[in-house]
């Protein structure tokens, strides 16, 4: 017997959850116009662009370079910190860190994507069309069983966070999301908690 599904919201991560550390991302799959790119060129270039000298976590020039590319990054970070308050409690070993870590690696929409709640599972979907694409090409980006999300509470806050809505886990650890409007936030929430 299929899964049931319960109720799906589109949300985006809250402002101010951190942004996750490099390290701790999987590397991105070549496209297939890299693919392609790649394929053409001559055999050193293509072993050269295939070792990923470049790649951060691979190289130490590549490291610091990125690490100055991302400091306006932080800075903006510890702004929207101090303006909207805390959005995410726990490491990033607990079930909110992976969250976030599983939205960063899913590298679609910068944005967000959906969330979903069935009688077995959590499901977060996240679009991963290239930009040129109008029509959204959906892929799971997180899935976790029922029992491991312990509520999910539509939780305005102040002026600017009016679609707010926090998922809590069941290590303490939790995330603020943003729904696309007020009223989604309550309804996700009480649609999520009605079959408990």
């Amino acid at each position: 017997m299929g899964e049931q599904l319960i109720a799906v919201c589109s949300y985006e991560l809250g402002p101010g959850v951190p942004t996750v550390p490099e390290a701790l991302l999987a590397p991105p799959q070549p496209s297939e116009l890299q693919r392609r790119i790649e394929e053409k060129l001559p055999r050193p270039l293509r072993r050269l662009a295939q070792s990923r000298v470049l790649d951060p976590r691979r190289s130490r020039p590549a490291a610091a370079a990125n690490a100055v590319d991302r400091l306006p990054d932080a800075v903006d970070d510890i702004g929207t910190r101090l303006m909207h308050g805390k959005n995410m409690e726990g490491g990033w070993q607990s079930f909110a860190g992976h969250f976030v870590i599983s939205h960063a690696n899913a590298r679609g929409s910068a944005t967000g994507g959906l969330l979903a709640v069935t009688d077995r599972s959590w499901l977060a979907l996240a679009d991963v069309s290239p930009l040129w694409q109008s029509t959204p090409v959906m892929r799971q980006a997180w899935q976790a069983p029922r029992q491991a999300v312990a509520a999910v509470r539509a939780n305005p806050t102040g002026a600017l966070q009016k679609r707010r809505m926090d998922i809590e886990f069941t290590d303490g650890s939790w995330v603020a999301l943003l729904a696309p409007a007020a009223g989604h936030a309550a309804a996700f929430a009480a649609e999520s908690a009605r079959y408990r």
